[in-house]
């Protein structure tokens, strides 16, 4: 068959020796099945940017870290650089995961180079000595079936010890080979302490292994193991061999009002220590300020104000209070409001009343709830104004 370019620089260095036939596409690559060394061997070439159609892939490569300070200033400013590099790191990303996790127990094709965006590892055989079928292609019985989803459900476990959530993991990224199921398929793996969807992926992966086997099994289906092995790993209460029910109920919330103040005194006392050690004289500790409040300014004196056809806007407290007296005695309610502009307001409106709308009494009523309202307002800008 026709090499392809991206296969090439591998013939030339003498990692592959030749390319037998494509044997899947995906999303994200196109596998190969090539000859290296005397055994068959896996070339996956990873499509470019532009050539891919995954998703939200800013949600995976959240909390991702780059050891050269540089690359990952430019990676966050997102200039030409920085995307080279971003591209760069996705697509190693497959590589430092399936290492960290053959390193935990877990599962996953052997690697053996990775070269230009190029990763040729182990080939997984089916029963049949042929490349593994995916799960996806399989039928099962209803106790196989349980049987393969325990062992998936031990190996995500594992991968959660280790710190990672494979993020896409469906029956179409599982391979069935002889000695059991194999997972595959990593680009998009997250960091489970550094991302914030990580919860989210973990339950979405094992919810795609339930819904697949529970074709077979019906059992699995109303179990919970995503969000009990969460809780688990939250608590640092889950281990390699535990053993999940799938029976979860959620823990009641206790606050620790007191976590804090211990963060602090910790920080102190190592910051101390580090002091001492270096010989650095201690700093005071800071005096507490009493939270005292500081007293208000004395309020201005209102100054009475006259508005047109006012007769009693210069009256003084004196003669208000007789006007008060001489209300009560004809019957008329008096407002005991105080503000500092009631008694020009309250005179001017006794004194006004509106033609046509009944007697001073039924007047004073009506305009009771606006005098209210207009003191209050008074008596707020007064102290937005001189507070």
């Amino acid at each position: 068959m026709r090499v392809p370019q991206r296969l090439v620089p591998l013939l030339d260095q003498g990692i592959i020796d030749d390319v037998i036939r494509p044997l899947l596409a995906g999303k994200e690559a196109e596998i190969y099945l090539v000859e290296g060394r005397g055994e068959e061997r896996v070339a996956k070439v990873y499509k470019e940017a532009t050539n891919r159609s995954f998703r939200h892939r800013s949600q995976y490569t959240e909390g991702r870290r780059v050891r050269n300070s540089r690359q990952q200033r430019a990676m966050n400013k997102r200039s030409k650089h920085g995307r080279r590099e971003a591209e760069a790191a996705w697509r190693h990303a497959e590589v430092d995961a399936i290492y960290r996790l053959r390193a935990a127990g877990v599962r996953v094709p052997e690697p053996y180079d990775y070269v230009d965006g190029v990763l040729v590892m182990e080939l997984v055989r089916g029963e049949d000595g042929l490349p593994a079928p995916r799960l996806a292609d399989l039928a099962f019985e209803p106790d196989h079936a349980r049987e393969v989803f325990d062992l998936l459900l031990r190996e995500v476990v594992k991968m959660l010890c280790a710190g990672v959530v494979h993020g896409d993991l469906s029956d179409f990224n599982v391979l069935m080979g002889t000695e059991g199921p194999v997972i595959i398929d990593f680009p998009q793996w997250v960091d489970a302490a550094h991302n914030r969807n990580a919860r989210k992926l973990l339950v979405r992966d094992v919810d795609n292994l339930q819904s697949f086997l529970g074709r077979y099994a019906r059992r699995l289906r109303s179990r919970r193991y995503g969000k009990e092995m969460w809780d688990l790993f939250e608590h640092n209460e889950l281990r390699p061999d535990t053993r999940l029910s799938g029976k979860f109920r959620p823990r009641a919330k206790q606050d620790d009002t007191f976590a804090l103040l211990r963060e602090i005194e910790e920080l102190e006392k190592a910051a101390r220590e580090r002091r001492e050690a270096l010989g650095l004289p201690m700093r005071p500790a800071r005096k507490p300020v009493p939270a005292t409040k500081p007293p208000r300014p004395a309020l201005p004196k209102n100054q009475d104000s006259s508005s047109p056809g006012d007769e009693s806007g210069g009256q003084k407290d004196g003669q208000r209070d007789g006007q008060d007296k001489a209300d009560g005695a004809q019957g008329l309610p008096t407002a005991e409001i105080s503000g500092p502009t009631m008694g020009p307001c309250r005179g001017w409106l006794l004194k006004n009343p509106v033609e046509g709308r009944g007697s001073k009494r039924n007047r004073f009523a009506e305009l009771t709830a606006y005098t209210l309202r207009y003191d209050a307002f008074c008596a707020f800008y007064s102290q937005k104004l001189f507070f």
